[in-house]
C-alpha cells in the first residue's frame, strides 16, 4: 500500500505582474441583486490555480495538500520597473511598492486562488505576511506564495530566490 506524502512547505512561483482582487460588482437580475467577481479577477486566479497545480504534480502531492490547519501563507510580490525609472548609468535596484494596488487585497486575491489546490480553504491560514516591492531594473514581475503547517517557534518566512515553481515536502 503506498501512502500519499504529506506537505511540510510549498513554493509556488506566479510568474506575471501581481493581480489586486477587485470589489466584487452587483446587478439587477428579475429584480434581485447579483453579486459577481470581475472576469479578470477570475482569469488571474484561474492562471494562478495552474502553477500552483503543476508545483504539486512536480512533486507527487495531492490537491489539495493541506486538509487541515493552522497554515502560514507569505506572498512576496513584485512589480515591473516603470520604464520611466530606468537609467543607463545607475540601474535602480528592488524598492517598496507604494503604488495604487493595496497590499491586502494581492495576498487575498493570491490567497483565494489557493483554496481547494493548496489548502481546504484560506480560513485555514492564522499567520499571513504579505509583501509588495517595485522590481529592480530588468526583473521580472512575479508573485511567489510559501505556505507551511504554522508553528510558533519556526522563523518566519522568507522568500526565496525561486525563477522556477518549486514544492519542498
Amino acid at each position: 500500500m503506498t501512502s500519499t506524502p504529506t506537505a511540510r512547505e510549498i513554493r509556488v512561483v506566479i510568474p506575471g505582474p501581481p493581480f489586486s482582487q477587485p470589489r466584487p460588482k452587483a446587478r439587477a437580475f428579475a429584480g434581485h441583486a447579483q453579486v459577481y467577481e470581475p472576469k479578470e479577477a477570475k482569469n488571474w486566479k484561474g492562471s494562478a490555480q495552474v502553477h500552483m497545480q503543476e508545483a504539486l504534480r512536480r512533486v507527487g502531492l495531492a490537491t489539495p495538500a493541506f486538509t487541515e490547519g493552522p497554515l502560514e501563507a507569505f506572498v512576496f510580490a513584485v512589480f515591473p520597473c516603470p520604464k520611466s525609472d530606468y537609467r543607463k548609468r545607475d540601474p535602480i535596484a528592488r524598492r517598496p511598492y507604494i503604488g495604487l494596488k493595496d497590499w491586502d487585497n494581492i495576498g487575498k486575491a493570491t490567497c483565494d486562488a489557493a483554496n481547494g489546490v493548496l489548502y481546504l480553504d484560506d480560513r485555514l491560514i492564522a499567520r499571513g505576511t504579505v509583501e509588495c516591492w517595485v522590481g529592480a531594473q530588468g526583473e521580472v514581475p512575479y508573485v511567489e506564495l510559501v505556505v507551511r503547517a504554522f508553528d510558533a517557534a519556526a522563523p518566519r518566512i522568507q522568500p526565496g530566490q525561486a525563477t522556477l515553481f518549486q514544492a519542498a515536502g
